[in-house]
């Protein structure tokens, strides 16, 4: 961290008139006002774990239903690679086309399309890996195909999942800045673009500082606990 703050201060000195020191932009950050900052936080982090739990449920459903069905199973996996080709960008730009400027809705669904192709990836291995592990002995005690669902496959897809949600709610962070940034309904992006479209270079960097400090913390205080919880599951 003091290496990354050295090397800031000094880059910024040899070029003063575009990026502003680490000072300047902790000014900007007073500037702003620890209202607007918390305010857009607490929009960002909405849309955000929002987004994240309407992928959550579709990859759920899709996996329970691939697991039940073999014709599903083709079905998703065909959907999960058609998903992961269509760009982030266009999602945002379709969403906004779709819901307007002013909608939640825009950054919510395009987190959900950025989150479902990797909650889904993973949940497809677990499943491939627990399937292996566990049919035959499911198979053995007389349960029926839903039964091993329920009692042997999603039980031991949770460390699976919990890994996979770490990389979901980071890609969540940095893609609902996206969204906002294209409309005009708050949180870290929009005030980002909202800074660099008046000119205010420390207020970019403050905005974009903030977005770091948030991720650092959210996978530090919740995400990393979870998922030292989650390895009592792994079997």
């Amino acid at each position: 961290m003091a290496g990354l703050l050295v090397s800031w201060e000094l880059v910024a000195r040899a070029y003063p008139e575009l990026i502003p020191t680490p000072l300047e932009t902790l000014r900007a950050m007073g500037a702003i006002g620890a209202q607007r900052i918390l305010h857009a936080v607490l929009v960002t982090l909405e849309n955000s774990i929002t987004g994240y739990l309407v992928g959550l449920a579709l990859a759920l459903v899709s996996v329970s239903a691939a697991y039940t069905n073999r014709h599903a199973a083709a079905f998703f996996d065909a959907l999960n690679t058609l998903i992961q080709s269509v760009s982030i960008l266009v999602w945002a730009i379709v969403f906004i086309m779709i819901f307007g400027v002013v909608s939640r809705k825009a950054p919510i669904l395009v987190v959900a399309a950025a989150t479902y192709p990797i909650l889904l990836s993973g949940l497809f291995g677990a499943l491939r890996a627990l399937d292996k592990r566990f049919a035959l002995l499911a198979r053995l005690l007389g349960a029926s195909r839903y039964e091993e669902l329920i009692h042997f496959i999603l039980p031991g897809m949770i460390p699976y999942l919990v890994a996979a949600s770490r990389s979901a709610i980071g890609i969540a962070l940095r893609i609902s800045v996206v969204a906002e940034a294209f409309g005009a309904s708050g949180g870290v992006g929009y005030w980002l673009v909202y800074s660099y479209d008046v000119g205010f270079r420390e207020g970019v960097f403050a905005w974009a500082l903030i977005l770091v400090l948030l991720m650092i913390i959210v996978d530090y205080a919740l995400l990393r606990p979870v998922e030292r919880w989650s390895m009592k599951w792994r079997v």
